[in-house]
């Protein structure tokens, strides 16, 4: 499995994003707004987005607020809603026309779409609400997701527009894009956020879905290309947290790339109602937090090596 060898050259006019968060403060410097880009090619197990997995909108759906009326049940015409074990009232996708008769007529707003087209233009208008806070705090706008660059034109179009207009741009991404991606973005971007999860092709596909290596060419590009540049590692029990898979992966930024900057993100459960609400079930809901000082020992064996790490996102 390969990501596809172009980009569709044809320039686009909307985007699907499944949320704009305002006065993020995890996403680079100072206080952002976040656009988050819906759709991914990657399935990591530990992901606390998977709204941002498919492409397509979807109805969440927010057991604490319900009281159990069936309503929604009554009202889908296509008999996507049903009351299932463990997940109650949740919404089968394959069946669901996005009529939004469920969400109507559920008057404890237990039911939502997420994910939605927007012009490209109307998320500009939504970025500039916050020029201000941008200015005084050196922050910006991060392009997230999912994978933004499965959408390459729509964060090209924005990167451009942010940079025009004097706004601090970043970009966080998974890297299983074409390089061609990377490339026509690089003069638009002042800061790339790049995730690193394994460094053993096998495991890496166990737990992602798809292979190592392509991302691992566009890291070492991406560090040529990029000044502004930092690896994002998430720390995951039983994947990734041994001493020696981390000594590989600074191993490879050390000695076969020009990145110097790492993050280590302990891993959390933060995720895991939106696995319900999306009638999903969460691969790691049994596994521990991962506290800061777990991750200080292999921040350690990254600085040995040269590199600048820090734990925890910046």
């Amino acid at each position: 499995m390969s990501p596809e060898n172009r980009l569709n050259p044809v320039m686009v006019s909307s985007a699907t994003v499944f949320d704009i968060e305002r006065y993020a403060t995890e996403d680079g410097p100072g206080i952002r707004s976040v656009v988050f880009f819906k759709g991914c090619n990657l399935r990591c197990s530990w992901c606390q987005n998977p709204e941002s997995h498919s492409s397509s909108p979807q109805i969440m759906y927010y057991s604490k607020q319900c009281i159990s009326c069936g309503r929604c049940v009554e009202a889908c015409h296509t008999d996507a809603v049903n009351n299932i074990q463990p997940f109650r009232f949740v919404t089968d996708h394959e069946k669901c026309d996005l009529c939004k008769r469920c969400i109507d007529v559920c008057f404890t707003n237990s039911r939502k779409i997420v994910g939605r087209q927007m012009p490209l233009d109307e998320i500009m208008d939504e970025l500039r609400k916050d020029k201000t806070y941008y200015r005084e705090s050196n922050g910006g706008v991060t392009f997230s997701g999912g994978e933004p660059l499965l959408q390459a034109q729509a964060v090209l179009y924005l990167a451009r527009s942010c940079r025009e207009e004097g706004i601090h741009t970043a970009l966080e991404t998974a890297g299983f894009v074409p390089w061609s991606a990377f490339e026509n973005l690089h003069p638009w971007l002042n800061l790339l956020y790049f995730d690193l999860k394994h460094i053993d092709s096998d495991i890496h596909s166990q737990y992602t879905g798809v292979p190592i290596e392509p991302i691992l060419e566009n890291i070492r590009r991406a560090g040529e290309l990029f000044d502004n540049i930092v690896v994002r590692i998430p720390v995951v029990p039983g994947v990734n947290d041994s001493h020696d898979t981390q000594g590989r992966m600074m191993g490879f930024l050390a000695g076969q790339t020009a990145v110097r900057n790492v993050e280590l993100l302990p891993f959390h459960r933060l995720g895991m109602t939106k696995y319900e609400g999306l009638g999903m079930r969460y691969a790691m809901e049994n596994v521990v937090n991962v506290r800061k000082s777990d991750c200080e020992p292999f921040a350690e064996i990254g600085r040995g090596m040269g590199l600048t790490v820090r734990v925890g996102a910046g």
